[in-house]
C-alpha cells in the first residue's frame, strides 16, 4: 500500500512538472563572457577602481539584439528597424559596453567633458581615443544583457571613431588610464 501511495505521489508531481522553456540563455552568456574582459586597480589595500567591458562586435551586437527581441517580443518590423540602426552604428563606430566602479563617486566621471579618465582602444598598435556616455539601461535590463554588471557599478558605452569592421579579427586592447591608475585588457 505504501508503495502505491508513493508511486501515486511521484506520478502526480511529475505530471504537474513542466519543462522549462529553453531560450538559449547559456549560449548567450557564454558569448558575452567570451567577448568581455576586466581588471581591478588597488593602491595597497585600497580599491581604486574596477571595470569589466564587452566589445560590441557585429556578432555580439546581433546576439544582444536577439535577446532584446525576445525580452520585449518585438514584431518583425520593429526588430528590423532596431537592427538597421545598430548596423548603421557598427559601420560608423566601434563601441564597448563598460561596467565601471570606483568607491569615490566624484571619480566616477567617465562621461564628463572634464574627466580624470582617458579611454583608448589599441588595434594592431594604432591607438584611438574613446568617448564615454552613460548607458540608459535600467539595472534589470543591464544585468540581463551583461550578467557581470551589478548595482554598485555605473554602465557606460564607450565609442571609438572607426567602423567595427576594422577591429574584427585583429589584436584589440582596451586601456583605461587616469590619476588613480592604469589598466589594460585584451580581447
Amino acid at each position: 500500500m505504501k508503495y502505491i501511495i508513493s508511486l501515486l505521489v511521484v506520478v502526480t508531481c511529475l505530471g504537474c512538472a513542466s519543462v522549462p522553456h529553453y531560450d538559449g540563455h547559456d549560449e548567450y552568456v557564454k558569448k558575452i563572457e567570451d567577448n568581455s574582459a576586466g581588471d581591478k586597480q588597488f593602491a595597497g589595500l585600497y580599491h581604486n577602481f574596477e571595470f569589466r567591458t564587452t566589445l560590441l562586435s557585429r556578432d555580439v551586437s546581433k546576439a544582444i539584439h536577439e535577446r532584446l527581441t525576445l525580452y520585449y517580443a518585438w514584431d518583425e518590423p520593429t526588430a528590423s528597424e532596431k537592427w538597421s540602426k545598430i548596423d548603421r552604428d557598427l559601420n560608423e563606430k566601434t563601441t564597448l559596453w563598460l561596467s565601471f566602479f570606483t568607491p569615490e563617486s566624484r571619480d566616477d566621471n567617465l562621461a564628463n567633458k572634464v574627466s580624470i579618465w582617458k579611454l583608448y582602444l589599441e588595434v594592431d598598435g594604432q591607438r584611438y581615443e574613446g568617448r564615454a556616455r552613460r548607458a540608459n539601461n535600467n539595472l534589470s535590463e543591464a544585468v540581463a544583457l551583461y550578467p557581470y554588471h551589478n548595482r554598485w557599478a555605473t554602465a557606460y558605452y564607450v565609442d571609438f571613431p572607426m567602423p567595427t569592421s576594422i577591429i574584427e579579427g585583429r589584436s584589440v586592447k582596451f586601456i583605461i588610464t587616469g590619476p588613480l591608475g592604469q589598466r589594460q585588457v585584451k580581447f
